[in-house]
């Protein structure tokens, strides 16, 4: 239902008896925590304003559709690649809630 740029992509759902398979676009810079710990924890604040503004967008576009996360942290942001253009992507929608458009 959701397509943003800064939300992970389900690509497909599998199912045998005893499991569900979750097919998600690859995303080879790991979580956000480790991309900021490969750079010592250290970033221009110019790139964290614009992983953070990547982050609200897609957090408001989940907003919009009445989506809540409920679990945004730095293990649940996924980066695109390990360069310092890679894009946050939003995953693990385990605990969010439904509530609607309104």
């Amino acid at each position: 239902m959701c397509q943003h740029d800064n939300i992970i992509k389900l690509l497909d759902l599998f199912e045998s008896n005893e499991h569900y398979y979750i097919v998600i676009e690859y995303m080879v810079g790991k979580d956000l925590f480790d991309y900021i710990a490969k750079r010592n924890f250290t970033l221009p604040e110019e790139r964290v304003k614009h992983i953070v503004f990547q982050i609200i967008q897609g957090t408001r576009y989940l907003h919009s559709y009445g989506i809540v996360h409920r679990d945004l942290k730095l293990e649940n942001v996924m980066m695109s690649d390990e360069s310092d253009l890679a894009i946050p992507k939003i995953v693990d929608f385990g605990l969010s809630k439904i509530i609607g458009p309104k």
